[in-house]
């Protein structure tokens, strides 16, 4: 082979190479991936019963809220700030600046343990995050422990998992191991 040769095929072979990068799933302008949508994770993560009763809140790095599943048609953009402000949030034990975006489904009666959410902790903030939702599963223990008998099994199943891509994951709900292996699944892609 002579030089020209070898060069022409080292500037194909580059742009081959060009070509499969822009082929990825990350964004172009930041080289960060495409963020997950959480509430679509939780979503085919639950059972049509769980989608149909249970509204799922989620919020973006911007603080934007949205809501899928549920009453969700019946909610103004008040109203999920409310849900978030003074339900979700309070109940799960998060504070603004302790998350960067989540998602989170959460049952306010209190005949009912179930909490399901998606949480990616702010900058130094994940075991802030972890504690939060630990004492959220302990308070359902604690008030579901000589209240109703299948709802305490139901928090005593519940796990809190930091996975190794960060979000921290509460589920507390029936069928909780197959609900948390489908979140990790879908995470890890």
């Amino acid at each position: 082979m002579n030089m020209k040769q070898i060069l022409t095929a080292a500037a194909a072979a580059s742009l081959a190479l060009l070509a499969l990068v822009g082929c990825g799933s990350k964004d172009a302008a930041s080289g960060a991936a495409e963020p997950k949508d959480y509430a679509q994770i939780i979503h085919d993560a639950r059972t049509d019963e769980y989608n149909e009763a249970m509204l799922i809140l989620s919020s973006d790095a911007e603080g934007n809220l949205t809501a899928m599943d549920g009453p969700v048609a019946d909610l103004s953009e008040e109203d999920l700030k409310a849900q978030a402000d003074n339900f979700i949030l309070p109940m799960l034990g998060l504070q603004e600046g302790d998350y960067e975006r989540f998602a989170a489904s959460v049952s306010t009666l209190n005949v009912r343990s179930y909490g399901v959410a998606i949480v990616q902790p702010a900058e130094g903030k994940a075991e802030d995050v972890q504690a939060a939702l630990e004492n959220y599963v302990t308070s359902q223990q604690l008030a579901m422990e000589n209240y109703l008998a299948d709802q305490y099994e139901i928090a005593k199943a519940a796990t809190v998992t930091t996975l190794p891509t960060g979000e921290v994951v509460l589920v507390c709900c029936e069928d909780s191991d197959a609900i948390l292996a489908a979140i990790q699944e879908a995470l890890a892609a």
